[in-house]
């Protein structure tokens, strides 16, 4: 079984990519499952009830209505244990894909999309060199998984998601986005042309175009 742990900022086309990628492997003959691993919150979920009550996360309304906007920054401890209890919520996910059967595993939202999260809500700009990092990565199995960011240019991002504009998160993620695209352990998708072009670029780091 091969995993590929896809990562994008909203609005760089991950989505689009991932069914592009299912559509092509399975085409090929191959069993794919997909799974969406952004929320599996067990821990995070009584955090995030917490941060109500302490007012570190508040209701906002804009254009979409009435959203929530976490701004646990306000608290490093509560950031610290939202962390830990991220990480535990993720460790517990490891499961579920453990348990598919499949020839590929397309992991969408996993890890790195993850801490991405938490460094921009939190505000640790250094989190891609931290040891939450690395922590986060020993989440990934050891073998047969390649790691992914999809990229598009900014006014892309920003004309294809209006939330982007509203979300005071966004510059935050989007240069931690750019840091996630200097790791050496992930590969870049640029995904300023066709679909078919970014297929092909992770095809490439597959190396099993033939397979």
């Amino acid at each position: 079984m091969k995993y590929l742990i896809i990562s994008g900022i909203d609005g760089s086309g991950k989505s689009s990519v991932i069914d592009c990628l299912k559509a092509r492997l399975e085409k090929q003959g191959y069993r794919v499952e997909c799974i969406w691993m952004r929320y599996n919150h067990y821990l995070v979920k009584c955090m995030n009830a917490l941060a109500r009550l302490l007012r570190l996360s508040v209701k906002v309304h804009n254009e979409y209505g009435d959203v929530w906007e976490h701004r646990l920054y306000r608290s490093p401890l509560f950031c610290k244990l939202y962390f830990w209890c991220s990480y535990i919520d993720n460790i517990i996910a490891k499961r579920k894909v453990a348990k598919l059967k499949a020839d590929y595993v397309i992991c969408d939202r996993w890890v790195n999309d993850i801490i991405i999260d938490l460094g921009a809500e939190c505000r640790k700009d250094d989190i891609l060199e931290s040891k939450w990092f690395d922590r986060f990565q020993r989440l990934l199995p050891r073998r047969d998984c390649h790691q992914f960011v999809v990229k598009r240019e900014l006014d892309d991002v920003l004309g294809c998601r209006i939330e982007n504009h509203t979300n005071p998160d966004f510059r935050y993620r989007w240069a931690l986005y750019e840091k996630l695209q200097e790791k050496p352990e992930v590969h870049v998708v640029d995904n300023c042309g066709t679909l078919e072009n970014s297929i092909e670029q992770i095809f490439d780091v597959m190396g099993n175009r033939n397979d």
